[in-house]
């Protein structure tokens, strides 16, 4: 009788299953209406992921919060996965530390990166670069007008760029930060200890070169400039191997250039940086290139091992083995900055 009575259920389950389908067919709603790419169903399913992926993003940033609500903004690992788990429950995650005080967490198959500022990013807008191809695609992109601000660029494998085909610097400035034609990187680049070599930087089509020419707000670290680079451009710019300028609380870290720099009428030179203003930062950085100018015959010129000119900002923990040579004024950055 009991088995009578559940065949009998699941009987009535079925039949009401295909009534409703029936019925909805009837009212002139297709299966792929239903089913289909766009259909209600598939959409409803959409819906209800994002709602679990921002509830997600959410307790982790409420996690980064209280990390940070006790009393310091660095990221410590141990506290930080106390809070994840208060956070995020019975959810199965792995924390990766990334050795610049950023983090990378995995929750099943989904992605989020931790900046050391507490900034969390979630996997849609993480862009992987694993080509001298798709770093140029990357840096068109920037130069038609895309920010990145709020994006995650890294690096997953060195990078050997064409020595015969002249490097257009990633972000371009013309005239002023107001200008519409000026297009700067907002995000945050990660070599994640990854080296581009073979960089030609020969010509004074841009007022600011490098493999950046103008970051504002954003930042680049853990990458390196080789040491094969053509970098000699012979008229006024601002010339750094990572970038030509910084502004707006911009941040180079843990980068190192190994090619020699030179050019004729430069403005600011820098083995790092060209030059910096809105209170950037340069940490942990080192030039081993060789710094040379024979066109610093004014006063608003500048050349230096890490940095041409810092109007405005800080330099840490950076030094200078390179030699340094100007016609006139010189800055020479050779000492230890704390």
């Amino acid at each position: 009788m009991r088995n009578f009575v559940k065949k009998q259920s699941g009987i009535t389950l079925i039949a009401l299953v295909v009534t409703i389908i029936v019925l909805i067919i009837l009212a002139g709603v297709s299966i792929a209406m239903l089913v289909g790419e766009n259909g209600i169903i598939t959409q409803a399913q959409k819906a209800d992921e994002l709602t679990t992926q921002a509830q997600q993003k959410e307790a982790i940033e409420l996690a980064v919060a209280s990390v940070q609500a006790q009393g310091t903004l660095e990221l410590d690992r141990t506290k930080l996965e106390t809070a994840l788990q208060s956070q995020l429950g019975d959810a199965s995650y792995t924390l990766t530390e990334n050795g610049d005080g950023s983090f990378l967490l995995q929750i099943a198959e989904r992605s989020y990166y931790i900046d050391s500022t507490g900034e969390v990013i979630t996997q849609e807008n993480m862009i992987a670069i694993g080509t001298a191809e798709e770093l140029k695609t990357f840096r068109d992109d920037v130069n038609s007008g895309n920010s990145y601000e709020g994006k995650y660029v890294y690096l997953t494998e060195n990078i050997t760029l064409d020595i015969n085909e002249e490097w257009e610097p990633i972000g371009i400035y013309v005239e002023s930060m107001s200008n519409p034609e000026t297009k700067v990187f907002r995000g945050i680049f990660n070599g994640n200890g990854n080296q581009i070599d073979y960089m030609k930087l020969t010509t004074s089509a841009y007022e600011m070169h490098g493999l950046f020419g103008i970051v504002a707000n954003g930042v680049v670290k853990n990458v390196g400039i080789g040491e094969h680079c053509n970098i000699n451009i012979e008229n006024e710019t601002h010339i750094g191997s990572i970038a030509g300028w910084l502004s707006d609380n911009a941040t180079v870290q843990n980068c190192y250039n190994l090619s020699n720099i030179s050019g004729g009428e430069i403005y600011e030179v820098g083995g790092i940086v060209g030059g910096a203003d809105g209170n950037s930062n340069i940490n942990n950085c080192y030039n081993k290139g060789n710094i040379s100018s024979q066109g610093l015959d004014t006063t608003n010129r500048s050349i230096g091992g890490i940095v041409g000119n810092l109007m405005s900002g800080n330099v840490k923990n950076c030094y200078n083995t390179g030699n340094i040579k100007a016609a006139a004024r010189r800055r020479n950055c050779r000492k230890l900055y704390s």
